[in-house]
């Protein structure tokens, strides 16, 4: 595929072999009759490793994860399965059917033509692509989705301008609407895999809701905005060009009549995601609904028969790494693990600042092994046992993994970002570039300016 890694199907082989060293070992400790905790920890290992590295497609590593814990008995059922009894679940299923809802319509075309307008400047248009990546976020609960229906518009909006393809402008282009419709939507709640796998975490743990409004007000005013200013500043300082541009004259073809139903249902869904802590009704059913409204016979958007054709794949993936947070929370191996991480490092003598740091780093280091939603797969069964050794209340400790969703350097972690760049034929090592500034940017200024938000609006001790 255009714009693959050099060595990709080579190192695709050394992970499964290495993956396969990994269930030899899992099988070895049943064999063995280990304890639970050493097999469910080499599980853990293999399952993180499977999802990190992407040797099987991640859906597939789900579904492997949940036939070993019921076929050995390692863990409860309903803890196995809590996953897909989660509010998180179903939104991502809502995100799925709205996502081909608005693909099968165009509605992408119908927005991003209408806001391209007379502009005529380089950097107009790297910011309006970074915005629009922005404004998606809110009505297309899907990464992959936004993506997949973005990327194929700035790409022609690239042919209608004339950019070769060696056009340091067409690059920074692509790296602008895929950074742009990934990184900033982590501070949005139904808009990207790891908040909706901390959403579900948190609430099959510790019987704790986040609403879509609160979670927003704690990590959109800085982590968000700040990710959507920087990506263009780093975009036109690494891909500098020409800063004229001529658009071709084009008139935007009138809203058709299908596309006004939908922005009306994105409209009111959006409401009423905002709302939620007022009216108390979760995103995950105001999503469903939505997502109901639109297969409904007459109301003509999709055919009923649409959902037996869509990808689960992203729901089995979002079961999956919520079932493994839950499995290491039930077994106590989180609590393990922590604890002896506790008794080496006196964290409870630090100073709150430092306190977040190290939560920071923590997750950030999980996400250099694995991929994002990992993180709170992880880190949330641990959050309890963090609290308390830190003295932190539990809500700061589970926010505080947050920043590391949104600062992170490496394609691979997010596979939105992969596949998109992948999509766009653009050299991971021209997208590095950029991702390595933004995360050195992200942990000097951004996370720093998130704490002091936090600690303002009284999140964060």
């Amino acid at each position: 595929m255009k714009g693959q890694r050099p060595g990709a199907a080579v190192e695709k082989t050394v992970s499964r072999i290495v993956a396969l060293g990994l269930a030899a070992v899992f099988v070895g400790t049943l064999m063995a009759g280990a304890s639970s905790l050493v097999s469910l920890g080499a599980l853990a290992v293999l399952t993180a490793f499977l999802w990190a590295t992407l040797a099987i497609p991640a859906e597939l590593t789900a579904l492997i994860f949940f036939a070993a814990l019921l076929l050995t008995g390692l863990a409860p059922d309903h803890v196995a399965l809590a996953g897909f009894e989660s509010k998180a679940v179903w939104l991502v299923f809502a995100g799925m059917v709205l996502s081909e809802v608005i693909g099968r319509h165009d509605m992408g075309h119908a927005l991003f033509d209408r806001l391209l307008g007379r502009l005529k400047s380089y950097p107009a248009l790297v910011w309006l692509i970074s915005a629009t990546g922005l404004l998606l976020a809110f009505f297309i609960p899907s990464a992959m989705g936004r993506v997949l229906i973005f990327a194929p518009l700035v790409r022609a909006l690239t042919d209608r301008l004339g950019l070769a393809e060696d056009d340091p402008r067409r690059h920074g282009l692509f790296i602008a609407a895929v950074l742009g419709a990934v990184i900033p939507a982590f501070t949005i709640l139904t808009s990207n895999v790891p908040n909706l796998v901390l959403m579900g975490a948190a609430e099959a743990i510790y019987g704790r809701t986040l609403t879509y409004g609160e979670y927003l007000l704690v990590n959109f005013p800085v982590l968000g905005l700040g990710a959507f200013i920087l990506i263009p500043l780093l975009v036109l300082r690494l891909f500098p060009g020409e800063r004229r541009i001529a658009l071709p004259p084009a008139v935007p073809e009138p809203w058709t009549r299908d596309q006004v139903k939908i922005a009306f249902l994105l409209a009111v869904t959006l409401a009423f995601w905002t709302t939620d802590s007022l009216h108390g009704i979760s995103s995950a059913w105001i999503g469903l609904a939505a997502a109901v409204a639109s297969l409904l016979p007459g109301v003509g958007l999709l055919p009923p028969q649409a959902i037996g054709k869509l990808n689960f794949g992203p729901w089995f993936f979002a079961a999956g790494t919520i079932g493994l947070g839950g499995v290491v929370s039930h077994s106590g191996l989180g609590d393990l693990l922590w604890s002896q991480a506790a008794a080496a490092v006196p964290f409870a003598g630090l100073p709150d600042a430092a306190k977040y740091a190290v939560l920071q780093l923590s997750a950030m280091a999980l996400a250099t092994v694995t991929t994002l939603p990992a993180i709170p797969a992880v880190f949330t069964p641990l959050a309890g046992s963090m609290a308390e050794s830190l003295g932190w209340p539990l809500d700061a400790v589970i926010l505080a993994q947050v920043p590391a969703f949104v600062i992170f350097a490496f394609p691979y972690q997010a596979p939105p970002v992969l596949v998109g760049l992948t999509f766009l034929g653009v050299p991971l090592r021209k997208a590095m570039k950029v991702m390595l500034c933004f995360a050195v940017l992200g942990l000097a200024v951004v996370s720093p300016l998130h704490y002091l938000w936090g600690r303002f609006i009284g999140v964060f001790p």
